[in-house]
């Protein structure tokens, strides 16, 4: 058995956490009647199908079947695992995760683990910073003079150094077997085959790499002697992933909710340069090519995307597998653009030159997606030849379907088709008919209706129903399919009374019943709202008579065949009373 976070702190979390305003603070929403309506993060659709519910917390798109509450909706938008979405749900309430145990002799849980190995990392970094904070002659701090940088933006950003030894961890820290694993799995020690240990960063720069709410969560490091290779950084751990972090991400943050623009540069040391100029919305990928996860990361935190790249061959290249890779994202009202600097040129030297003023400008007229997009795939097209304008189709239709947006996917079709000689849309239409993708017909399977899985439904979206329930000790003697479901229900939300559809369901996690349950929670069993207690109670009563009914008809057979004793007398006779009401 492993540790568990105890159910009553995800109850009072999602109790605290608002999903109307949590959702509305990452995508638009728009109220209509009692439900909020939005474009469906989770696919590309043009007509609002995902619906948050006040009353319940809870979401649903009718056209990918994406649902949940608050924490299927951190998991799914921010791409985080259970624990990692109760840990950001935490924070934001200033709450303490506190697990027990369901065997005491074990002591392994996910969030222990990385709440120690974010203890162990500030404690890394206070150890490299020292090196250059004490001591002023030390060659980084000489060589991050050189650079530009001064020491207020070295303090801030917690610049350190590693020095030469192969154990220089070992001898500031005292390593016992426990912090060994756990310096090991930080990626601080590399342990080779023999089983020794040494230390990963040695004669580098310390860039450290913080999360989105400012822990230490791995090391980017600049090899002082220029060897290769130049930069490395932490491995991947349980709290670092290169794909999905960026640097100076937290500092913008503490500078702008909702950036107009973000910048993208490629250094660590072009984000300090360029804050040190007083320019606060630029963050760089972690020494890896822009991902689909930072493209979303970056897209939920504003509209329009800045990609900063050297303009030779290889900064070319790179500009045009970002985008690609951005196309999908590219919804109505975000947009990307490229600044391509001069040869040999970064942000970090280029706003030392020119200043920046200068440099602003250069942002300001970046490329427009457009025209580097055709400016790409028309490089050695003959648009006179009849091969190159097909190439040029097969090349270019494909791309442009990718993108969801559909103002800038029409924008692009006419240009394309002015290019191709095909100035009709209706004609051109055609060709991009032929090379899309047929869309999976997503049907969903209507309910079937019983009065049972109406019962279930209307409690699951009413859970206040269960003040009306009779005593339910006569369900329990007899067998009826989704009975016993509705007893747990019953009895859960007599347990916890002001539990919401949200929240029962997250009891309901990991188990088989939950696909039916949502099913239910999000079914339009069209009963209007000051139908629904009536209803509920008639369903209820006809159920409850026809157990009572099959009761007083099995006691009748059983009284002409054999007779019946003194409390089989009295129970016909109490059952007959109830059917006298009904």
């Amino acid at each position: 058995m492993i540790n568990k976070i105890p159910q009553h702190l995800i109850s009072e979390l999602l109790e605290k956490t608002d999903i109307i305003n949590f959702i509305s603070s990452r995508i638009s929403v728009k109220k209509k009647g009692k439900n909020y309506y939005a474009l469906c993060p989770f696919h590309q659709e043009k007509t609002p199908s995902f619906i948050v519910n006040q009353k319940k917390q809870f979401y649903y798109c009718f056209g990918c079947n994406a649902h949940g509450n608050v924490i299927d909706f951190l998991m799914n938008y921010e791409h985080l695992n259970f624990v990692e979405s109760i840990e950001t749900l935490s924070i934001l309430h200033k709450y303490n995760i506190l697990y027990y145990k369901t065997n005491p002799t074990n002591t392994n849980n996910a969030y222990e683990k990385r709440n120690k190995l974010f203890s162990l990392m500030k404690t890394i970094t206070d150890i490299y910073k020292q090196n250059i904070t004490t001591n002023k002659n030390n060659e980084a701090y000489i060589y991050l003079i050189n650079r530009g940088l001064n020491p207020q933006i070295i303090n801030e950003f917690s610049i350190g150094f590693a020095p030469k030894e192969w154990n220089y961890i070992s001898k500031n820290i005292t390593i016992n077997k426990t912090n060994q694993q756990e310096l090991i799995d930080s990626g601080i020690l590399i342990e080779n085959n023999q089983g020794y240990t040494y230390d990963r960063f040695r004669n580098r720069i310390i860039f450290p790499i913080k999360d989105n709410f400012g822990r230490i969560s791995g090391f980017g490091a600049r090899n002082l002697n220029n060897n290769k290779p130049k930069y490395i950084n932490s491995p991947e751990t349980s709290i670092f992933h290169k794909s999905k972090q960026l640097y100076g991400f937290y500092e913008m943050k503490k500078k702008y909710s909702r950036p107009n623009k973000l910048l993208i540069v490629e250094g660590y040391i072009d984000v300090i340069t360029l804050v040190q100029f007083n320019i606060f919305y630029a963050v760089a990928s972690l020494g890896t090519s822009i991902t689909s996860e930072h493209i979303q990361l970056l897209f939920r935190t504003t509209n329009n995307i800045i990609y900063c790249y050297d303009g030779d061959q290889s900064g070319t290249k790179a500009a045009w597998r970002t985008l690609k890779i951005s196309l999908p994202y590219i919804t109505d009202g975000k947009s990307i653009k490229f600044v391509f600097l001069p040869h040999n040129e970064d942000p970090d030297t280029i706003i030392r030159q020119e200043g920046k003023i200068a440099f602003e400008n250069r942002i300001n007229q970046a490329t427009d997606l457009s025209i580097f997009f055709f400016k790409k795939l028309l490089h050695n097209i003959d648009l006179s030849s009849i091969e190159d304008r097909s190439y040029l189709s097969a090349k270019a239709i494909p791309l442009i379907n990718l993108i969801p947006g559909e103002t800038m996917r029409i924008y692009l079709k006419q240009i394309l088709g002015n290019k191709l000689g095909i100035p009709d849309i209706n004609q051109l239409e055609t060709l991009f008919f032929k090379y899309k993708k047929i869309k999976e017909n997503k049907n969903i399977t209507p309910i079937k209706q019983t009065k049972m899985r109406i019962l279930i439904a209307l409690l699951i979206q009413n859970p206040h129903l269960v003040a009306v329930i009779p005593s339910i000790k006569i369900l329990k003697k007899v067998q009826v399919k989704g009975l016993t479901l509705f007893i747990q229900l019953v009895e859960t939300c007599i347990k916890h009374k002001t539990l919401n559809t949200g929240q029962i369901l997250e009891l309901y996690r990991n188990t088989h019943e939950l696909t039916i349950l949502v099913k239910l929670a999000t079914w339009d069993h069209m009963i209007t709202d000051n139908q629904v207690k009536n209803v509920f109670l008639d369903i209820l009563t006809n159920i409850y008579n026809s157990i009572l009914e099959t009761r007083h008809n099995f006691l009748i057979n059983k009284e002409r065949k054999i007779g019946l004793n003194n409390n089989e007398k009295y129970e016909l006779w109490s059952i007959n009373k109830k059917l006298a009401k009904t």
